[in-house]
């Protein structure tokens, strides 16, 4: 239980600064409260004491600097302590790589980590398998402002590293990421981001190619003003002139550039360095400048006669293409080289006329940098491609150009690493040609600086860098892409852009650049180490093929080669992802300790114990390879819920979590409340998301998507997004319809239902002197208890649905039929605290030939993870009401998410039938509230005495369910038992509390919506009154108990796992 502290503050002195803290807490529990920083991985404040296994919360205490954990040691008046040295930050750092010895686990995935630019290539593959379209633009564009270039010419190296690969074929990242990004260009506004306020600050940027545009974006969202000055007539670089119309339509590029102009940014072309601009100039004028002039000068072949007319470079050819200034190719073009840029040329010059075009390459095609599949595409469309030979001269004879030749073999390997190749004596041949085109790199022309700022180049004449913040050696001047790393690719470009934007920014708000802080990713390794039979078992999902043009066809112009992805075949692409990354990479304690000690990760000199994941439950997934040992989910099962079904276990040297029976986690006296999940501090136990389904759901035009929002859930996301009791109701429905739920409702109205169904029957066993005590049932958590472990309470539980249930049933009968609404196109989701309402939505009983009262189940969690994933702005969220006809709820209904609101709620309706009174004044009754484990309640109404007991944390309750099934008169009426401490407000639906007092702030929300409500007795709700008379009758009416109504029976392990149930 959440500890309460004392009345009284105590003085210490923390860090060297003053300060009062709460006495009777822990020296964690305390500094915490405070805003005061010490790492934990084994500490729940709902425990009464931690266990204190990870170790990490050590800090020095007094004069001696005694070294004490915090976890445990209890705060006192006049305590000196140290939370930070040398000392401890060693030893934190090395306790870490301890824990992390056999985390045999990836936080991202391995396509992300291969990324140039490091995007979140999972989150966007999921946003589109869900049609959220936009969301994913905006994850792309996180990173990268060229997605829609880049999903035609980037190498993609994210696919060679796709795990899919073990199973059939990689996962189409770059056709899905291009499917996107034309459908935000295609539309009438594109997506654009939201710029900061302006600092007043100005950059210049030289070069508007992918570098250089990219910087200017970031730099622009920042708040700076920029200007983009480039010496050719057209924004784009290297995309606009290096890259063909039939690779990269121009039109694409524009569009893709417009959304760069748009935040402001100013483009002036025809400007170069050295004849229009000089660096010192710019340094001069503006407060930091970004050099991204690329990597223009062609490569030399060192061929006698490769000056003679008729022989151009690769990157002239193109440039010139691109311009409509190329020559006519005549009938045979000899191309020289085997990378992208040869390709393109070798395929341009067909397209532009050429009758036979030789492509000549001195090594194998094994070698050869090009793309695999854009040589392919050149041999499909007549390319000729002579490997293993060499271009030893050229001669201009009277009809053209004659190249002589040598064939090569392949010898020893080269600096490289690829075989170096080696002429082979007497096997000279010529090839007679129009056109010869040399297109073997390119590197930077600096020659600008001889008159200029001494910037620094490095031996291969590329500016040098600072390689962590892109600075130069000249003050507020910064360089990136090819001019700093040699011709590279679009997305590499794109990376140095954003990085260089990020520390131009840094040093205009902050006067100085650090580095781009590294992230902890932990990996189970490459392909290579990965055990074949894992993957072997997953079912094999053909790659979506790519739509394109016939071969014939492609040379006939340059028209774009590939069409690109339908919508149904981009969702399919993405569904085809193995979610390699850890669900919990975001908010993974571990991983952000791991990243604040500066740990890298490192391939261990050990194998890493590998166990298969374990899914023995409906929707807990237990994974032990993530498993730190910490105890929290034992400690969360024993001591907070009180089941005590999980233990450790020691197995071939390893300490791990397994159930405390040995039998599967289902067929123990696990009631599925899931707070072993909530307590996880690094990802080793989840749940099953519903997220997919709902969003497949919404953005499906023939479903009516109906959600509605449990009251405990909008004190958690009032606090998360810093609202008041008075606005979190309104906000959340705001949140609801901006998330895209076609109907939103308060199930807080459920609860008024609950409250007059079950008050109801608990006045007729009174009367009829029925089962007693009666027990509430609105627990599914406590129901899996009873109906497991003691199935002859079943006749004391209340027959009432949850309100959960009762609002499914209500929304699939009455709104359905009052709308017209077929119950096909009918999608109900409710908005929960609890794990074990996914359970109980999925009960058979509850879902009629397959067809669930409440189709979906979203936790709290789950739902701020959904804001997240699309990008809902909190600031863009327009209040909003709940929808009719169930838009009125009461106090009372509201108060069912904190322990006692129930017991409550039914004595504000209880008293008032036993004394045929309305009750006037005082409707609170404090006996019942509060965080304590057992509280009770006498009232007396009439000449009735009504002995009420409300019971949270399952733990609590088993002492009392114990005498009850024994027989015994236990002195009490009416029973509320909440499996969790403190009751829904501390579901594990809900993010675990990270600090003493947070449970109670959530329950203080929930009474203060109470106090202000207009209707504080579910009796007086209108629109429950209202519902009685038109469909249900009354409480308790045969009708109501058709279908409000509900009978409970024994836990069958056959039929443990709801056929209506997620898959697992």
């Amino acid at each position: 239980m959440e500890k309460l502290p004392a009345d009284h503050r105590l003085s210490v002195t923390v860090n060297g600064r003053d300060l009062h803290v709460d006495d009777g807490l822990t020296i964690l529990a305390a500094l915490t409260k405070e805003g005061i920083d010490i790492p934990a991985l084994c500490n729940d404040v709902r425990l009464e004491r931690a266990n204190g296994s990870c170790g990490l919360c050590v800090v020095e205490v007094g004069p001696e600097a005694r070294q004490v954990k915090a976890c445990i040691t209890p705060i006192s008046e006049g305590m000196t302590i140290s939370t930070h040295s040398p000392v401890i930050e060693a030893y934190r750092k090395v306790r870490l790589e301890q824990l992390l010895c056999d985390h045999n686990a990836d936080c991202e995935p391995p396509c992300q980590q291969t990324c140039p630019d490091h995007i979140d290539v999972q989150r966007y593959l999921a946003l589109v398998m869900d049609a959220n379209f936009e969301a994913a633009v905006r994850v792309i564009k996180d990173r990268n402002p060229f997605p829609s270039a880049c999903g035609r010419v980037c190498p993609h190296p994210c696919e060679a590293n796709c795990r899919r690969n073990l199973i059939d074929d990689s996962v189409g990242i770059n056709n899905v990421k291009r499917f996107v990004a034309d459908w935000d260009l295609s539309r009438d506004t594109p997506w654009r981001p939201k710029l900061a306020p302006s600092t007043g600050k100005r950059i210049a940027i030289v070069g508007a190619g992918p570098s250089g545009l990219s910087a200017a974006y970031y730099a622009a969202i920042a708040g700076h003003q920029v200007t983009v000055f480039d010496r050719q007539p057209a924004p784009g670089g290297m995309m606009r002139y290096g890259i063909p119309e039939y690779r990269l339509p121009k039109a694409q590029l524009d569009a893709e550039i417009a959304t760069i102009t748009a935040l402001g940014v100013q483009i002036v072309c025809g400007k170069s360095l050295g004849t229009h601009l000089r660096l010192e100039d710019l340094q001069h004028d503006f407060d930091a400048v970004y050099l991204a002039i690329g990597s223009w000068t062609p490569t030399s072949m060192n061929l006698q006669g490769e000056n003679s007319e008729g022989v151009w470079t690769g990157i002239r050819y193109l440039e010139r293409v691109a311009k409509g200034e190329d020559p006519d190719p005549g009938e045979v073009v000899v191309v020289v080289g085997g990378g992208n840029t040869a390709v393109d040329c070798a395929r341009t010059a067909l397209r532009r006329g050429a009758q036979r075009v030789i492509l000549l390459y001195r090594r194998t095609r094994d070698e050869m940098p090009a793309e695999p599949h854009e040589v392919a595409d050149a041999a499909a469309e007549g390319v000729e491609l002579r490997f293993l030979a060499a271009p030893t001269s050229i001669e201009r004879t009277a009809t053209g150009l004659s190249v002589k030749c040598l064939e090569m073999a392949l010898g020893e390997p080269d600096r490289s690493g690829r075989a170096r190749p080696v002429p082979v004596e007497g096997t000279d041949f010529s090839i007679e040609a129009s056109l010869v085109i040399g297109a073997i790199g390119q590197s930077t022309n600096t020659q600008f600086l001889f008159h200029d700022l001494p910037v620094k180049l490095n031996k291969w004449g590329d500016v040098k860098v600072n390689g962590s913040t892109l600075e130069t050696s000249e003050p507020k001047v910064f360089a990136g892409g090819d001019c700093v790393t040699g011709p590279a690719t679009v997305i590499e470009a794109v990376a140095a852009g954003r990085r260089a934007a990020r520390s131009m920014n840094q040093l205009l708000s902050r006067g100085y650049v650090r580095s781009e802080p590294a992230v902890y990713n932990c990996s189970r390794g490459s392909l290579e180490d990965l055990p074949r039979d894992e993957f072997e078992s997953r079912p094999k999902l053909a790659r979506q093929v790519m739509p394109s043009l016939p071969a014939a066809t492609r040379v006939t112009g340059f028209a774009e080669v590939e069409s690109g992805y339908s919508q149904a075949e981009a969702r399919a692409e993405a569904a085809r992802c193995l979610r390699c990354g850890c669900k919990a990479r975001f908010d993974c304690d571990l991983r952000t300790e791991a990243t604040r000690e500066e740990i890298s990760y490192i391939e261990p000199l050990h194998q890493r114990p590998r166990t298969p994941v374990v899914r023995d439950h409906p929707f807990i997934v237990r994974d032990h390879n993530k498993c730190i040992s910490c105890g929290r989910c034992v400690a969360a099962c024993a001591e907070i819920e009180g089941i005590g079904a999980l233990a450790y276990q020691f197995t071939s040297g390893v300490l791990g979590v397994g159930t405390a029976n040995g039998k599967p986690l289902i067929e123990t006296d696990c009631v599925s409340c899931g707070q072993c999940v909530a307590a996880c501090p690094c990802g080793a136990l989840d749940y099953v998301r519903e997220r997919p389904s709902v969003f497949a759901a919404i953005n499906d035009p023939t479903k009516v998507v109906v959600g509605f929002v449990a009251p405990a859930p909008r004190s958690v996301i009032a606090a998360e997004f810093g609202k008041t009791a008075e606005q979190a109701s309104p906000f959340v429905a705001g949140l609801m319809r901006a998330v895209g739920f076609d109907r939103v409702f308060d199930f807080s109205f459920a609860a008024d239902l609950t409250v007059m169904e079950e008050t109801t029957e608990f006045l007729n066993r009174v009367s009829a002197g029925g089962v007693m005590p009666q027990f509430t049932s609105c627990c599914p958590g406590w129901v899996n208890l009873v109906e497991k472990k003691f199935p002859e309470l079943i006749p004391h539980l209340s027959s009432c649905k949850s309100p959960q249930q009762m609002m499914g049933t209500t929304v699939k009968t009455h709104f359905a039929q009052t709308t017209g609404i077929s119950l096909e196109d009918l999608y109900v989701v409710s908005i929960v605290p609890c794990l074990a309402k996914k359970y109980e939505a999925a009960r058979p009983e509850f879902a009629t030939h397959r067809l669930r009262d409440v189709d979906a189940v979203l936790t709290t969690t789950e739902f701020i993870e959904m804001i997240k994933m699309i990008r809902l702005d909190p600031d863009d969220i327009t209040p909003d009401r709940f929808d009719d006809p169930y838009s009125h709820v009461s106090g009372a209904g509201v108060i069912f998410g904190a322990s006692g609101g129930v017991a409550e709620a039914a004595l504000r309706m209880a008293v008032e039938k036993l004394t045929g009174e309305r009750q006037r004044g005082q409707l609170e009754y404090q006996q019942v509230r509060g965080m304590a484990g057992v509280k009770e309640a006498t009232i007396t109404a009439a000449d009735t005495t009504v002995r009420v007991a409300v019971i949270s944390g399952l733990g609590n309750a088993l002492p009392i369910v114990e005498r009850v099934a024994a027989g015994e008169d236990v002195g009490y009426d009416l029973i509320e038992i909440m499996a969790c401490p403190g009751g829904c407000i501390d579901g594990a639906g809900n993010p675990a509390p990270a600090k003493v007092g947070e449970l109670r702030a959530r329950t203080q929300v929930l009474f203060d919506i109470d106090k202000g409500s207009k209707y504080r007795r579910s009796q007086e709700n209108p629109d429950v009154l209202r519902l009685y008379e038109q469909f249900y009758e009354s409480p308790n009416s045969t009708k109501a108990r058709q279908l409000l109504h509900t009978r409970y029976r024994p836990f069958d392990a056959a039929t443990s796992v709801p056929k209506t149930m997620p898959r697992n």
